[in-house]
């Protein structure tokens, strides 16, 4: 067994999802991926980065110490009242008092027991999984995530976006676990979403918040892609402006073409380390951002890590 980390699986992003023999679905997840260790009943939580959380989820390790010695990979995220995953829940419910609240989806097992499974086919892997969380009967937190065979991805997808889901994530069940970005997985979301690098903020003349200004990361450095001015409710503001205000810089970090101010607006630049979760319309072909809303920010991704996402 592993004390350490493994690099993690990540889907290809796809306009639709994949069809034909040998291809699975499963529902996409809107939270932040973590991975499962346990060990003689001590369960380790890391981030998709390999930063140990296992403190901020207790009612979860407790639940994961009931399970054999395993890895797991998977997606914790907060439910609303509708049992729908709900990112802008999921990070005031990241907290001692109140994270029993999640749910962990585990989609995946890299390891069980002395056995490596990563080289196994996923259908292989699928089965092993389901065993594990069967036998140990770890209640609601940890919850097995299934699959759907014989429907078409097309099919899938628009159901899943009548219920107003994130998307699919089709899977080749004869593969093995392939870290890094790969073409065996992919994933298919009914609304365009994306990532951005916090790089300063805008306020009115009466100086009140009006956005974010945002960028992603290229070749010559952290290209502006336009703000972010709906969606920040209030308890959103009260958790995002003191760490404006902690990041503040007197110089743009946007490289080549910069925001500018509307009349009577004044643009406060931080520096690049927040990022923020938008929901987006399209991209424009100057690349920016269209109908831009802010669901919240990822403490679980570093900014250096942040490119525009184009679907194969």
């Amino acid at each position: 067994m592993p004390g350490t980390f493994l690099p993690l699986a990540h889907p290809t992003l796809v306009a639709r999802p994949p069809s034909g023999v040998g291809w699975i679905h499963e529902i996409k997840f809107d939270g932040y991926r973590f991975q499962l260790n346990v060990q003689s009943g001590r369960a380790t939580w890391f981030t998709r980065n390999g930063h140990d959380w296992t403190q901020k989820l207790p009612l979860h390790s407790a639940a994961a110490a009931m399970l054999e010695d395993c890895v797991l990979d998977g997606e914790l995220c907060a439910l609303d009242d509708a049992g729908q995953p709900a990112f802008s829940a999921l990070r005031r419910s990241l907290s001692a008092r109140s994270s029993g609240r999640l749910v962990y989806f585990a989609f995946d097992i890299l390891w069980r027991g002395g056995t490596d499974l990563r080289p196994f086919a996923l259908s292989t892997r699928k089965k092993a999984l389901k065993e594990v969380l069967d036998v140990a009967g770890v209640g609601s937190r940890i919850r097995y995530v299934d699959h759907f065979a014989d429907l078409p991805g097309d099919q899938l997808l628009d159901a899943a976006c009548r219920m107003q889901l994130e998307g699919l994530v089709s899977k080749k069940t004869g593969e093995n676990y392939q870290a890094g970005r790969t073409s065996v997985w992919a994933k298919a979301k009914c609304r365009p979403s994306q990532e951005l690098v916090v790089g300063g903020w805008k306020s009115g003349p009466d100086g009140r918040f009006k956005g974010l200004l945002t960028g992603v990361y290229e070749r010559e450095g952290l290209k502006y892609a336009g703000s972010l001015q709906t969606g920040f409710a209030d308890r959103q503001m009260k958790d995002l402006t003191p760490r404006l205000k902690a990041l503040a810089r007197p110089g743009t970090p946007f490289a080549g073409v910069q925001p500018r101010a509307d009349r009577g607006d004044a643009l406060h630049f931080v520096e690049p380390q927040l990022v923020a979760q938008a929901e987006i319309a399209e991209w424009t072909d100057s690349g920016r951002v269209r109908q831009a809303s802010f669901k919240g920010l990822r403490f679980d991704k570093v900014a250096l890590e942040v490119r525009r996402e184009r679907p194969r």
